[in-house]
């Protein structure tokens, strides 16, 4: 079964021999090439809605993992018992959605050991709860697919301190390694943040909120930034 790089780079923070939860999971295509790979000797996969479960079960009966990989219906970690998942993977939701997910559910996330998580927005601020609740981040990667960049989060129970803010936009992880793809996800980042400021520094009360104060002043480090890489 073929992943693309986004689906790939989750594959490849999921610690081998632990058994997977993929959250919104789909059509359970990560779920069966971690079990075919020998990664997880058995996953999960969650989705609320009826028809990606419905899929999601095509594939495990296609694949012939129906033992291996169950498939649930139900909203975030509800679908879970503490203790049935060491690896958690979300992905292809919203920021705030994630930390929702894993705000909701304390007691499914005391046995898990990793989270692998790729917002599609709001990747700071999901950073930020992570470090603030307890998490990690070990690692992080970016992945090109089908036009667009994804950031992909891997974290760990483990005390951190609190990275500066423009590292919590970039990823410490990704600017300490220098991901191939930084420089690319550093412009992106300025010029989605251009388009706030220029959208803002047309009205006289918007340029005096702090909201145009903080997004200027991000706006300069990631500039910064980009000019040391």
């Amino acid at each position: 079964m073929q992943l693309d790089a986004r689906l790939a780079a989750l594959a490849a923070f999921v610690p081998h021999g632990t058994a997977v939860a993929d959250i919104g999971g789909d059509h359970a295509y990560l779920a069966a090439t971690l079990v075919m790979r020998g990664i997880a000797p058995r996953a999960v996969v969650g989705d609320l809605s009826a028809g990606a479960c419905a899929a999601a079960r095509r594939t495990t009966v296609t694949q012939r993992l129906t033992r291996e990989i169950d498939v649930r219906q139900g909203d975030g970690l509800s679908i879970l018992a503490p203790g049935e998942a060491e690896s958690i993977v979300i992905a292809g939701m919203g920021g705030a959605l994630i930390m929702d997910i894993l705000s909701g559910a304390p007691d499914v996330l005391v046995d898990v050991q990793t989270l692998v998580l790729q917002p599609m927005n709001s990747a700071a601020k999901l950073r930020r709860w992570l470090y603030g609740n307890g998490w990690n981040i070990t690692d992080e990667a970016l992945a090109r697919a089908g036009g667009h960049l994804y950031e992909i989060i891997r974290a760990e129970h483990g005390a951190a301190a609190m990275p500066d803010d423009v590292l919590l936009h970039i990823g410490a992880k990704l600017y300490e390694k220098r991901d191939p793809l930084l420089r690319e996800h550093i412009e992106g980042k300025i010029a989605k943040l251009t388009r706030a400021a220029n959208g803002m520094n047309a009205s006289a009360a918007a340029r005096q909120s702090a909201e145009y104060r903080e997004t200027v002043s991000l706006l300069a480090a990631l500039r910064t930034m980009l000019a040391l890489y």
